[in-house]
């Protein structure tokens, strides 16, 4: 869990090195460095006026000095010029202290993109300048094609080749995301990292206790395993009173380190446990679904069900750390996986319409996918830690969704509600004319190609009641999220109810 590296990106002129290095070092709360930008404050003067006035020599020699400047420093993302490691001295440099990632563009594009910027000095002769360069690119070790991606895809992209984690900023500090291979089976390296050196309970499940959970607390030097029931009906105020129990008679304080190891049941359910055991312990979610590892596990929301209606009683408990371990997927039912792909396919419908191209859900892609997903919960509860605003976004289609578990006892897999409730948001979304015909079409064959249903026969006036519960509903009146356009969530309120019964 080492992020002091720098992350030093390169490649030629026009292949957006600035512009990815801007979001990377957002995505992962550092600082970024522009070294043609230095190198012009330094100079006192743009660049193509330090090629005219004092030649490329002079440019070179204040961009050497920067480097070995850079070099020195830890946990930065460094952008740098084109030509500024095609040096093998100054290639090893940068590499000893940093990680090196070298963004390569098709000459179609850096023909484009230098076209709408004429002003570089050595443009005019680029393709011949790209055939000198291209053996020393070749040498570093992170090769990124860009061609046809995002800046934010290609971010995220580095930030998977790097092991880097996500970093969520809160209110009263942050926390990190790490998403990566052998988190589970190798927490003994992560200890002192995790603060995991006094004593930790494991709270999880009766199925994941002897398949995981045991062999988590054996790599912790004092760790004690509680085992609730399996099951989003048992996610109420009995297991949490339960979990208090066990807690006290396992001599928890105030210091214990509770780790919350499972799906979104147990994940909420002992989240809720920290949030109020003596006032608060500190909470570490280890999410064992794809489910949990994209939604739940992410934004401090934790709680349990009433009768009344799902996650009526909660609280806001900002985990220390999130540790998804891509390991335990290779173990998830495939209903799970499907389940889990219905918040993946939200996410892109709200945020990332990238989620939703099918060559993002080979499993081959899971690490890449998972961080796509996942960095979508993390802008929206950033913006709105407390579900004042935007965060609302996330509930697109759980209105439906919700009152389909209500109705149905919990016998309906979460996922599986979520994906009618989306056809269902989808659908009223077209009734009041915010999207067209063709969305809702898309839609639907996304879901079914991944093996989710649609519908569900229900009594459409019994389905409206039980909405009415919902926790976003205000005075009585009604709340949807909705979609206006790919990638475009609205939130609409005191629908007529007629509207609603005519989707349902």
């Amino acid at each position: 869990m080492n992020k002091t590296r720098n992350i030093v990106i390169t490649g030629f002129m026009g292949s957006g090195k600035t512009t990815v290095g801007q979001i990377l070092a957002q995505q992962l709360d550092r600082q970024f460095v522009d070294m043609d930008k230095l190198i012009e404050q330094r100079a006192g003067m743009s660049i193509p006026q330090l090629f005219r006035t004092r030649g490329e020599d002079s440019f070179r020699a204040i961009e050497q000095g920067l480097a070995h400047e850079l070099a020195a420093r830890s946990g930065l993302v460094i952008a740098t010029g084109g030509g500024a490691l095609v040096k093998a001295e100054l290639r090893g440099l940068m590499a000893r202290h940093g990680t090196l990632v070298c963004l390569n563009a098709s000459k179609a594009e850096i023909q484009a993109r230098l076209a709408e910027n004429d002003a570089r000095p050595l443009a005019k002769n680029w393709e011949r300048l790209l055939g000198e360069r291209q053996a020393a690119y070749a040498q570093i070790d992170h090769q990124i094609e860009t061609s046809g991606k995002s800046p934010a895809e290609i971010a995220s992209e580095i930030a998977v080749l790097t092991e880097q984690p996500l970093r969520v900023k809160t209110p009263d500090g942050g926390y990190n995301i790490w998403i990566s291979q052998g988190l589970l089976s190798n927490i003994d390296r992560h200890i002192e990292a995790l603060n995991l050196q006094g004593h930790a309970i494991i709270a999880t499940n009766d199925t994941l206790a002897p398949r995981y959970g045991q062999q988590l607390a054996s790599r912790l030097p004092q760790a004690d395993l509680i085992a609730v029931t399996d099951g989003e009906e048992h996610k109420n105020l009995q297991t949490v009173a339960a979990i208090y129990n066990e807690m006290l008679a396992l001599g928890a304080d105030r210091k214990t380190a509770l780790i919350a190891l499972g799906g979104g049941v147990v994940g909420d359910t002992a989240g809720y446990a920290a949030a109020t055991y003596m006032r608060g312990v500190c909470l570490i979610q280890m999410p064992t679904t794809l489910l949990a590892m994209v939604d739940s596990s992410v934004g401090g929301k934790v709680g349990v069900d009433l009768p009344q209606g799902k996650n009526l009683i909660g609280a806001f408990k900002q985990p220390q750390a999130v540790l998804i371990d891509i390991d335990v997927l290779q173990t998830l039912p495939p209903l799970q996986w499907r389940c889990g792909m219905a918040e993946v396919i939200k996410h892109g419908l709200i945020a990332r319409p990238s989620l939703l191209d099918p060559k993002m859900w080979q499993k081959e892609n899971i690490q890449h996918l998972l961080r796509q997903a996942v960095q979508v919960k993390v802008e929206i509860v950033e913006a709105d830690p407390f579900e004042q605003g935007i965060r609302a976004h996330l509930n697109l289609g759980h209105t439906f969704a919700h009152a389909i578990e209500k109705i149905t006892g919990y016998q309906v897999p979460h996922g599986e509600a979520v994906a009618i409730g989306l056809v269902k948001a989808a659908k009223l979304s077209r009734r009041l004319r915010l999207i067209d015909a063709e969305l809702v079409e898309r839609i639907e064959t996304i879901l079914t190609q991944i093996g989710l249903p649609l519908t569900i026969d229900l009594d459409a006036n019994l389905w409206y009641e039980a909405m009415s519960t919902d926790k976003k509903w205000q005075g009585g009146r009604s709340r949807f999220v909705l979609l206006k356009g790919l990638g475009q969530a609205t939130i609409v309120d005191d629908l007529p109810k007629a509207d609603v019964l005519a989707v349902l």
